[in-house]
Formats: C-alpha cells, sequence, structure tokens
C-alpha cells in the first residue's frame, strides 16, 4: 500500500512514518507543499494520503476537495485530514461534507487511533515480526525514544510538576501549554518552547526507565510540540486565533473560573501559612490561565517563601513579562536573585521598582541588603 503523508512539520512527519513503518507491505512518501503533494497524487496514486489541513502553497482543506473532484483520478485516494486546530465534531462533520475527505483526525496524534482511522479505509494491516514480538514506536513523540533503562529516582516536585500539567494539558491550549499569551512575539514562543524543552522533552528523564512517567512525558510533549508548530507559524497562528474567537464564552468562563477558584484557595492556605498546599494551589491556576500575571506572581511567591528560589524565578519572570511595570513583581524578583547570588541583577531591578512605586518598601530594603553585603565584604 502506497501512503502519502503532507505535513510541513518534519517532527509530524517522522512520527507518523515512525508509527506505520512497523507494517508490512507500507512504501511511505512524503511532501511538505500542497502543489507538490498535489503532483506526487497525480503521478503516484497513492491508496491513501493523510494531509494536515494547513499546509504551504494549496491548503490541505482545498487540495483535498480538487483531489477528489479531478475527473482525472481513476483512483483518488483515501484522504485523512488532520488538524491541530480545528477540532471538535462540528469542523469533523465539515471537513468530510464540505471537502469530501474520508476521515479526520484531530492533533496530537495517538497510533491507536491513527491506525484505527487507517485500518477503517484501507482493511487491516499486519505487524511485521519484530513489531509484533512488542518493538514498537512510541504512543505520542515527535522523536525517537532512548532505549536507556538506568533506575534512578525523581525529584518529587519535578515529578509533581509533571502530573499536574499532565491532567490539564488537554484544555490549555496553544498559548496555555507554552505558557505564552496570546500577544507574544514570536522570539518569545521560541523561548517558551526551549523551555518546555528542557522540563518536558521526554529524553531528559529517559534514563529513569519508568514507563508510566514516559507516557505522561510523550503526552504533554505532543501537545507542546503541536502548539509550538502553530505559533510558529505565522499563517497557522492566525487560523488559530480565528478558531479561538468562536470559542463559546461559556466554555472560556468555565477554565477562568477553574483558574479562579484555584488561585483563590491558594490564598487561603497562603494566610494559613501552608505553603506547601499554597504552592499546589497557584500551580493549578497558572496552568489553567496562564496569561494572568498574578497567578504566576503568587505562586513564586509561594515557592521563594520555601527556599525554591529557582522555581520562583522562573514563575516571577512569567509574571513580569506580562506585566513589565509591575513594581511588586520588580521587587520580589529583584529579592530571588540576590538569594541566587545575583547582586548586580537585582540592584537594577529594585532601582526599577522605585522608579514606578517610591514607597515599595521591598525594593528599598533589597538595597540595604545589597549595601549590608558590599560593607560586610570590604571588612
Amino acid at each position: 500500500m502506497k501512503v502519502l503523508i503532507v505535513d510541513d512539520d518534519q517532527d509530524i512527519l517522522n512520527m507518523i512514518n515512525a508509527f506505520l513503518s512497523h507494517y508490512k507491505g507500507i512504501n511511505i512518501i512524503t511532501s511538505k507543499n500542497g502543489e507538490e503533494a498535489y503532483q506526487i497524487i497525480m503521478k503516484e496514486s497513492p491508496d491513501l494520503a493523510i494531509i494536515d489541513g494547513l499546509i504551504p502553497g494549496i491548503h490541505g482543506f482545498e487540495l483535498c476537495k480538487k483531489v477528489k473532484e479531478d475527473t482525472g483520478l481513476q483512483k483518488p485516494p483515501k484522504i485523512i485530514i488532520m488538524s491541530g486546530i480545528y477540532k471538535g465534531l462540528k469542523y469533523k462533520f465539515e471537513v468530510i461534507k464540505t471537502y469530501h475527505a474520508d476521515d479526520y483526525l484531530e492533533k496530537p496524534i495517538r497510533k491507536e487511533e491513527l491506525i484505527t482511522k487507517i485500518e477503517a479505509l484501507t482493511g487491516p494491516l499486519e505487524l511485521k515480526e519484530d513489531s509484533a514480538a512488542g518493538v514498537e514506536a512510541p504512543e505520542a513523540a515527535t522523536v525517537e525514544m532512548p532505549e536507556a533503562r538506568i533506575e534512578s529516582r525523581l525529584d518529587p516536585e519535578t515529578r509533581k510538576t509533571i502530573d499536574a500539567l499532565y491532567g490539564k494539558c488537554e484544555g490549555l491550549g496553544h498559548y496555555g501549554i507554552l505558557g505564552a499569551n496570546n500577544k507574544a512575539t514570536l522570539d518569545e514562543i521560541k523561548a517558551a518552547y526551549r523551555e518546555a524543552v528542557k522540563k518536558y522533552h521526554p529524553d531528559v528523564y529517559s534514563h529513569l526507565g519508568n514507563d508510566s512517567l514516559r507516557d505522561k512525558l510523550c503526552e504533554i510533549f505532543s501537545h507542546i510540540s503541536v502548539a509550538y508548530s502553530t505559533l510558529s507559524n505565522p499563517e497557522k497562528r492566525k487560523e488559530y486565533d480565528n478558531v479561538l474567537l468562536t470559542i463559546k464564552p461559556a466554555r472560556l468562563k468555565t477554565v477562568q473560573n477553574k483558574a479562579r477558584s484555584a488561585f483563590e484557595e491558594g490564598k487561603n492556605y497562603l494566610r494559613e501559612e501552608r505553603y506547601q498546599e499554597a504552592e499546589h494551589f497557584f500551580q493549578e491556576a497558572a496552568y489553567y490561565d496562564a496569561t494572568i500575571s498574578e497567578y504566576h506572581y503568587y505562586y513564586g511567591l509561594s515557592l521563594a517563601i520555601q527556599n525554591k528560589f529557582r522555581e520562583a524565578e522562573k514563575e516571577l519572570e512569567a509574571a513580569r513579562r506580562l506585566e513589565p511595570h509591575n513594581a511588586r513583581y520588580l521587587s520580589e524578583l529583584g529579592l530571588v536573585y540576590l538569594e541566587l547570588g545575583f547582586p548586580v541583577r537585582a540592584k537594577g531591578l529594585f532601582e526599577k521598582a522605585l522608579s514606578i512605586s517610591p514607597d515599595n518598601t521591598r525594593a528599598a530594603d533589597g538595597l540595604m541588603k545589597i549595601k549590608d553585603i558590599r560593607k560586610r565584604a570590604k571588612k
């Protein structure tokens, strides 16, 4: 069976290729461009085409319609349209009805769902002997997973962060999963993606030999990859932003309410000086709605109180990115940098905070601490 995969994201091409490489009799052709894909279909007559909806050249939706309506093709391929932007039954039925697709697949792609859809259109697939023995592609990876299985312990805080994100990644949306807001520049999107790779790429934890953790990280990173692929492409990002505008206010309100509820619960625990519980709820609030600076600020504050200064730095920086001229954020971030041993950086933040709010006592206290440190250093 000849299968054409069309997507401008090389990771997606690699992933689907890896999934299908475990089955007998499949010849895979790939393309990153709609016009090129059309020529391949006309020349190679594939049995199946798996096409992303938003590709350069002819859009995937239009490519599907063009192929299905081309009278010059004796046997048009079965076509599965995939998209990480248009989701839900409404779009599935529209794609099948309007563009004559045979099926619709939402990203992030799940191997089991993809294979089920392919078999429904082309008949049962037969595993190769080595695959039948248990060698299968990762469930939702974008790169090959290493085989190293060295047992080790995972930091409880890191595990808690991964578990929390895993439970929410489906509903965070592209901006939320990257921890960026919808006004973020391309450079900010890239920086957020790099940070996410450091924290959640499955390879980072491959030495642990923990299959449950690996599956969660594959799920998380699949969402991260789709988010970055969409938001780093101006055309795809515009399409995605337009779709966000169509989300029912009630649904958006539900997510916002969850974030607000978690935030208020965190503040209650903070007042009771139950800092671990407060940290948990502030983390939830920031994950549910990553566009609210106060959620990141209080999350960072709860971490700093527990001397988790590295983690606190990241959250306070996130708050500052959202509100660059907030004196509270600047002063608390300065205090964290002071604890981390960066007095020059801290001094700049304190001075900026005082220029915005001259009566900011936290910033003033921070400058006094720096003077004391310098005096002691001279003695």
